[in-house]
């Protein structure tokens, strides 16, 4: 059998060499190094955007966003309370029907201007100070409101505003509770229907005037389950969309605004009952 003879200059291709082997090893290790690393990222990305801290977090936040909203509406209660009550009982002696009036509209027409130079109340969350500023204007410019609207008759007085006050505070704590098998919307209708006609039957069984019977009528039907409503938004979360942990000055601007509206609905409803229906004929 002849033999195979090959020339010295041919190279060997059946032969590996041990520059072959270290270049692979060195891709494969290479390749290694990559993933591993591609790896530890993923992973920390991952444990960075996880929501798997947001159940703690948003539980804590949930008492502190309610705190900032109560605390914000008992301030803005007694400030616009006292700027009520000292309009009606400061006022008095010192200025003119005509000079009061045209004092508070002057002030009502620049904190209104504010307000609108500050539109946007929702797109003003998170700019600090701007939303403060929003807020405050808003506040503002509906006491000042409430005030133009009761300046001349000298109304806004101290029963008025306690029955405002009252009004808040017993639709609020009903607001904390939803019997299970049933709605948040249908509750409060359920309720208000049975306290009206609780406060109906006994109206009429002891002979109610109408200047004390259309007020109540007024805050039972209206106002009572408006602040319901705000109470179960604020703190029934699993019955209605709550806010977002940022949104503490438009929950209690709104819970505010019920309370300014309840003020001066009773207030319109007393003078329309003293001036129409116990009026003598």
């Amino acid at each position: 059998m002849l033999g195979v003879t090959r020339s010295a200059s041919v190279p060997n291709f059946s032969v590996r060499s041990f520059g072959a082997y270290s270049s692979k090893s060195h891709f494969e290790a290479s390749h290694s190094v990559s993933e591993s690393t591609f790896s530890e990222v993923e992973r920390f990305v991952e444990a960075a955007t996880s929501i798997n801290r947001l159940p703690k977090r948003r539980k804590l936040s949930s008492c502190i966003f309610r705190t900032y909203v109560c605390l914000l509406l008992v301030i803005q209660v007694t400030l616009a309370s006292l700027q009520w009550l000292g309009s009606t009982y400061r006022w008095k002696p010192q200025l003119s029907v005509a000079n009061r009036g045209l004092s508070v509209l002057l002030l009502l027409l620049s904190w209104i201007n504010l307000t609108l130079a500050f539109v946007g109340f929702r797109r003003l969350q998170f700019t600090f100070p701007l939303n403060w500023i929003v807020f405050g204007c808003i506040f503002e410019s509906l006491t000042l409101l409430v005030v133009c609207l009761h300046i001349l008759e000298q109304d806004l007085t101290w029963p008025f505003v306690l029955i405002g006050i009252g009004v808040l505070v017993v639709y609020t704590l009903l607001g904390l509770w939803v019997p299970g098998f049933l709605t948040a919307n249908l509750w409060i209708l359920i309720l208000a229907s049975i306290v009206v006609f609780l406060v109906s039957s006994v109206a009429l069984g002891v002979r109610l005037q109408m200047r004390y019977y259309v007020p109540a009528s007024v805050c039972l039907v209206f106002f009572g389950p408006w602040a319901m409503y705000n109470s179960q938004k604020l703190f029934l979360c699993h019955k209605r969309s709550g806010y977002v942990a940022h949104q503490y000055l438009e929950a209690s601007a709104k819970m505010f605004m019920n309370y300014a509206f309840t003020v001066s609905g009773i207030i319109f409803a007393h003078r329309f009952s003293v001036d129409t229906l116990d009026a003598p004929s």
